[in-house]
């Protein structure tokens, strides 16, 4: 039987796709609009990439996907192989544009055409992205770049430049994905006037965790489609220790099919999933080494329920024994919430801070 909703794959069709009509309709207005760039953004785990795939597939688009996950964003050669192996994956999909494209390909600097795809050079006589991109606009061709947040320093703006000169003289359009949505934002130029980008209008598409009858439904439904019947009380400690988070509920389908139904699934994968979410903080803190204690510390107290600014900080300020200045607290704040490990929200006058991700919360109690 087909594996649909537990597939952890990205989604390319629609019925794979779980009740994201709303946002599904929004992304493709966005691009039958002819907005130069459209940004989909929420927090890990959600599906922007499966929304980008099905909503690009419907529409027929002949795209290039870059995923930047990962990446390096101090190494151009990392940057640049991961475009080449995204455009050669295009060039195998488009045979057709292939066959009418390559001999001019091979005016572009920096591009060495080969007898099927191309290979870029990023030292002296770096490949002219600009040149190349402008080739695929003849095709309609849409660029996505997926986890773009990644993208920092001096070859992160080099590459932002490319995307403001794009914006500002071609048609193309493109769309930019990002879990560390304050990051992505940073990248965007959204509050700097220095920024690449700054100033250019985008489009954005939210997405949002499950509700509650959201996350039931799509379990259901999942273990419809795969022929099991699971007991109500396992669905409904799933939906509460889950809380929404598309990702982990699926891993939840993954394991059920894989080791049937049990009472320690769901600790199980609470297990597997505290690893993962641990690995990802570990990679956030690896570039943060001086402050480490302090958001090790920032995020205990809000995993026990210190959630307030007054209540962090003095946190804080008994574990070390002496005071914070308030600067250096919005600093570290400011931090976890762009890498969407903590999520700021206001309630009338009230502002706290809540961890968005049940499982990276369940590791700091």
């Amino acid at each position: 039987m087909i594996v649909v909703y537990f597939d952890t794959r990205p989604k390319r069709r629609r019925e794979d796709l779980y009740d994201r009509e709303k946002e599904l309709s929004e992304f493709q207005e966005s691009l039958n609009s002819n907005n130069s760039l459209t940004v989909i953004t929420g927090i890990r785990r959600l599906g922007k990439t499966s929304l980008l795939l099905v909503g690009l597939n419907e529409l027929d688009l002949p795209h290039v996907l870059v995923d930047f996950r990962g990446v390096n964003p101090n190494s151009r050669m990392d940057v640049y192989k991961r475009i080449e192996s995204a455009v050669n994956t295009f060039f195998r999909e488009n045979r057709e544009i292939w066959s009418e494209l390559k001999g001019n390909l091979k005016n572009i600097s920096g591009l060495q055409v080969l007898g099927f795809g191309v290979n870029f050079s990023w030292k002296d006589e770096k490949t002219d992205l600009i040149a190349l991109f402008r080739e695929l606009e003849k095709y309609n061709v849409v660029l996505a770049f997926d986890e773009v947040q990644y993208l920092r320093g001096p070859v992160g703006s080099e590459f932002a430049g490319l995307i403001a000169h794009l914006y500002d003289y071609s048609e193309l359009r493109m769309v930019m994905t990002g879990s560390e949505v304050g990051l992505l934002h940073d990248y965007l130029g959204v509050d700097d006037p220095e920024a690449p980008l700054y100033g250019r209008y985008f489009h954005e598409v939210s997405l949002s965790r499950f509700t509650p009858e959201q996350s039931r439904d799509f379990l259901l439904k999942g273990f419809e489609q795969v022929g099991i019947g699971p007991p109500e009380k396992l669905i409904e400690d799933a939906v509460e220790r889950l809380d929404g988070i598309v990702g982990w509920l699926v891993l939840f389908g993954r394991k059920a099919m894989e080791k049937g139904l049990s009472r320690g699934l769901i600790d199980g994968v609470f297990d597997e999933a505290k690893a993962l979410a641990m690995s990802e903080f570990e990679n956030f803190l690896a570039k943060r080494v001086a402050a480490r204690d302090r958001y090790v510390e920032i995020m205990r107290a809000v995993a026990g329920g210190k959630r307030t600014w007054e209540e962090i900080k003095e946190h804080l300020e008994r574990k070390e024994g002496k005071s914070i200045a308030d600067s250096v607290l919005a600093r570290l704040l400011k931090g976890l919430v762009d890498s969407s490990f903590l999520e700021k929200r206001i309630e009338g006058r009230n502002v706290y801070y809540v961890i968005p991700d049940p499982i990276l919360e369940a590791c700091f109690k």
